[in-house]
């Protein structure tokens, strides 16, 4: 994996307060790392987008900030912890704006986020400031590609099309924990010492040994983990719930509501890993979702249909047009193709 994504990924989930202690050591080195100074202050001013200004107010939690973060640098350069009682000395020089990277994370997470990131850091403790944290790897998926890949611990992950999955080369001793982006599949090795955890954007997924499919694709208004066999619990900001075969939490985005649903069919929703595309009483408006995942196409239908069920299996193979040909004939329309790659579904909702 890519360097800057390392710590693209790392600087999102700190803003998101989802670093691990072991992570948020490993972004203050990269805030010491001259080379990294590029990719920082990007990241830092998409978030801002200007320098912030310091003020009389915040100075001294800046001052607080920085003096950590330059304390943690050295001792995570020497990787041998001063004597409590001495003070470290800067014998080594470090780019000029660590100090505005540490004003701008103070900004960033407000004076009480501040006291957080050191908080999950070890609280500047020269027990931990020493550590090396155990480097990511990042597995990416392209437009129609399914991937398989094994964990360290023997767990199995198959990535759907646009898809990226973040994990250690090796797991930590009392827990595994992963971050995916997009649609994963799931089967983990039970460990009952080391709960296995995937961080997917708002909703945390928590089991010992159990297969589950998860669906967290940015652009989607909802997220969704469904359960094929043993116990899942999902965790979000507002709710802890846990669930069983064949059923599924949904979560919505727009107002962070988390609903529990019986009854799904959760053996469909994740057959795409064996190179099959089922909907089961999935909006149109999602299907098309899926298909430009799967397909270098563009699609655009009319609003009537966007709201239609649709009920369909096809083989990953199928192609597209033969596919939109299919579906307009099930909601009593049709497809017009306007390109190369270019389809438009035209029609009415045929209701059941």
């Amino acid at each position: 994996m890519e360097k800057n994504e390392q710590i693209e990924l790392l600087f999102d989930r700190y803003l998101a307060n989802d670093c691990t202690p072991a992570e948020v050591r490993r972004l203050i080195g990269y805030f010491g790392a001259p080379e990294d100074e590029e990719t920082l202050r990007a990241l830092v001013s998409r978030q801002l987008g200007s320098a912030p200004q310091e003020n009389a107010a915040l100075t001294p939690a800046v001052d607080e900030v920085y003096d950590r973060l330059m304390k943690k640098l050295i001792f995570r350069k020497d990787a041998t912890p001063a004597p409590k009682t001495q003070v470290p000395t800067k014998h080594f020089s470090f780019p000029g704006w660590s100090r505005l990277a540490a004003i701008w994370l103070a900004l960033l997470v407000s004076i009480g986020g501040a006291v957080y990131f050191f908080a999950r850091s070890g609280g500047g403790s020269d027990e931990t400031a020493g550590e090396v944290a155990t480097p990511l790897h990042i597995e990416k998926t392209a437009t129609g590609e399914r991937r398989r890949i094994v964990l360290e611990d023997g767990s199995v992950v198959w990535l759907n099309a646009q898809s990226k999955l973040s994990y250690p080369v090796s797991f930590e001793k009392n827990i595994r924990e992963v971050s995916l982006e997009g649609e994963g599949y799931f089967e983990v090795f039970r460990d009952t010492e080391r709960p296995f955890i995937v961080r997917s954007g708002a909703i945390i997924t928590k089991v010992l040994g159990t297969s589950f499919n998860i669906k967290a694709y940015r652009e989607d208004p909802t997220a969704s983990v469904a359960v094929l066999t043993g116990k899942v619990q999902v965790n979000s900001k507002e709710s802890t719930i846990q669930i069983t075969p064949d059923q599924q939490v949904l979560y919505i985005r727009k107002n962070g509501n988390i609903i529990k649903q019986d009854g799904i069919d959760a053996k469909a929703k994740s057959t795409w890993k064996d190179g099959k595309i089922q909907f089961r009483n999935v909006l149109l408006a999602d299907v098309v979702k899926t298909l430009q995942r799967n397909y270098t196409v563009d699609i655009t239908y009319s609003n009537l249909l966007a709201t239609c069920p649709v009920h369909a299996d096809f083989e990953a193979e199928t192609p597209v047009g033969k596919v939109l040909e299919m579906l307009s004939v099930s909601f009593g329309g049709k497809v017009t193709k306007r390109g190369d790659t270019q389809y438009y579904l035209d029609g009415t909702c045929l209701q059941p």
